[in-house]
């Protein structure tokens, strides 16, 4: 683990060499092919939110589009933008948020599609069972384990604090390298005063240690906030518009059949994270959108990174007037 610091302009800077290196010339290659391929390596973080995705892959949805998806399992979003830029990963499935910072920085990034958005304990913040921490302001000079640096997590906890009246700079953020999974295990042995949990890993730190969440997230600012979603980059979409259409109808099938069954939903869960019946059947699930992607959903996530200090003051313009979301949802952008 290691202290980190929730301000974009690492994440920026990282983006900036890689464009620089040339890593997002292939979406200026006019001779782009539009050959499918049916071969996808996708990053995915082991949430429920992503229930559409496991379900997809486990009920042959994608098999049935001619795809045949790879699934790799990430603590963050944040820790794959890297490789994604590099070309070692074709889609990406977790937070918007890293995403939306590193297209204000130049490259160049389509949301195929929505996996999630936030419902009542589905992101939630969790201490130990005999913590002295009750409320928010208890955190107050405390360490937050998080899963990763600039995503949901530091922008749910920023409004939550902020509608508080408290600072961001009041609390201490330590980021786990192991995710969620490793997450309730840390906060048992006292890694953190506080550990920010997405399900089905809120239920998990419950049956197994007796962990109590403190802090629904899903409120003030935040309520039925957009949370993941499936990220590729415009030049991977241009290439391959037909395996982009074909993963996309296969992840609307995931989503309605996540938003429809329960059980379909607990056995995709069950089975991606190894987790027992006791977690799967209690655990909070958020709402799985399904259509095109909601331009006013994913902008609303924009204006709130601005508000938190997420995105810096230059991208105010960009931001308010949409055209930073347009550039991720638009083909033409």
């Amino acid at each position: 683990m290691r202290s980190r610091n929730f301000r974009s302009s690492p994440l920026i800077a990282t983006v900036i060499i890689f464009l620089a290196a040339g890593c997002s010339t292939a979406g200026n290659n006019a001779a782009l092919s539009s050959a499918s391929e049916p071969d996808i390596t996708l990053a995915a973080l082991p949430t429920a939110d992503l229930a559409g995705l496991y379900i997809a892959q486990d009920n042959g949805l994608f098999a049935e589009q001619g795809l045949r998806v790879t699934i790799e399992k990430i603590p963050s979003s944040a820790a794959i933008i890297a490789d994604q830029l590099r070309g070692k990963v074709d889609i990406s499935a977790g937070s918007y948020v890293p995403y939306i910072v590193a297209q204000a920085a130049g490259a160049r990034f389509r949301i195929l599609a929505e996996a999630s958005t936030l419902r009542p304990d589905t992101r939630v913040l969790v201490t130990t069972a005999d913590s002295r921490v009750t409320t928010v302001a208890d955190l107050v000079g405390k360490t937050i384990g998080v899963n990763g640096t600039n995503s949901i997590g530091a922008l749910l906890i920023s409004a939550l604090l902020s509608g508080q009246g408290i600072s961001l700079g009041k609390v201490h953020f330590v980021t786990d390298s192991g995710g969620f999974p490793a997450m309730p295990g840390q906060l048992q042995d006292r890694a953190w005063d506080a550990a920010f949990l997405a399900e089905p890993y809120v239920s998990l730190a419950g049956e197994k240690y007796g962990e109590r969440v403190f802090v629904d997230l899903d409120q003030g600012a935040t309520l039925n906030f957009p949370i993941d979603g499936y990220v590729a980059t415009q030049a991977w979409a241009k290439k391959y518009p037909k395996t982009a259409a074909a993963f996309v109808r296969a992840i609307q099938e995931g989503q309605a059949l996540a938003d429809t069954d329960r059980a379909a939903v607990e056995a995709a869960i069950g089975q991606s994270d190894k987790l027992p019946p006791e977690v799967t059947a209690v655990m909070a699930l958020p709402d799985f959108p399904t259509g095109p992607v909601d331009v006013t959903r994913i902008q609303r996530e924009a204006e709130a990174m601005l508000q938190f200090g997420m995105l810096g003051s230059e991208y105010t313009a960009e931001v308010q007037q949409g055209a930073l979301v347009e550039s991720m949802i638009s083909p033409g952008s």
